[in-house]
Order: C-alpha cells, then structure tokens, then sequence
C-alpha cells in the first residue's frame, strides 16, 4: 500500500512539472494584423538578409490593432541563411519596456530596463524569456507577407 502511494506521489510530481510553459512571458493578448511590402516597407530595411524594423503605426498597410502591446511595435526581420521573415513583439516579454534595434546586422533587439538582449534568429530567446512570436504568410506572388497572431 505503501509503496502505490509512494509510485502515485511521484507519478503526480513529474506530471505537474512537466506542464507549462517553460518560458517567461508577461505580454497581455493584442489581435495583430497587417501586411508588409520588403521592397517598399521600413525604408527597404528588409530587402537584405538580416534586417530588422519596428512598426511605427497602428494602421500599417491596413492593420487596426497592428502595434501590439501599449503601442510598442512589431519587430519585422529578415533571417540571415533565408530568405524568411519573422515578426515579434516589440515588448520585453519581463518587463513590458519597449525593445531597441541593437544592430540591423545581427538580428538581436534589447531591453533598455532589464538589459536582455534577444536573438531574433534564435526564435527570440534569451534566457528563460523568448519574444512572442507572430505568424507569417507570404502572398501568392511573394511580393508581400501577412503578419498575424490569429
């Protein structure tokens, strides 16, 4: 008797933490929608293999709700190997501060409170925190892609 008790209390233990999330992330739900134009967008930051852009306005190419978190931006980039894109969230996913491009040719962005710097090209980890990352679609002539957490 003894013993089940024993297997079932371990049993329960493994099972409770291996659930979750194992990384940190603060940021409320905003809807994001919007597309973006690499030959024309962000100054054409994205045309080369590693550049990165905030968005500056809620209503980028027909995104209402497209700033994310307390109007912080969405971060846009351009992987370094690919010719894939990525978007996140311009908050720090600890400390809800708005992140800064630290380098457009290394794809990382920092947080001036927590000083965390995130690896765009490594999913947007740092640590125990990872960047919310945002779906992207490409158009059917690749001349444009749709960002969207829905």
């Amino acid at each position: 008797m003894r013993m089940k008790n024993i297997f079932f209390l371990t049993f329960l233990f493994l099972f409770l933490s291996c659930s979750g999330d194992k990384y940190e992330n603060n940021i409320p739900y905003q809807k994001v929608s919007f597309q973006v134009f690499p030959l024309t967008d962000f100054n054409k930051v994205l045309t080369s293999p590693g550049g990165v852009a905030i968005t500056a306005s809620c209503h980028h190419n027909g995104g209402e709700n497209s700033c994310g978190y307390n109007d912080h931006g969405i971060i846009v980039c351009r992987m370094m190997t690919s010719d894939f894109y990525a978007a996140y969230a311009g908050t720090c996913p600890i400390d809800l501060t708005k992140l800064q491009i630290v380098n457009n040719a290394v794809l990382r962005v920092k947080c001036s409170k927590c000083d965390r710097i995130f690896e765009l090209d490594n999913n947007g980890l740092c640590g125990n925190a990872r960047l919310s990352q945002y779906r992207i679609a490409m158009s059917i002539t690749e001349q444009s892609f749709f960002v969207r957490n829905y």
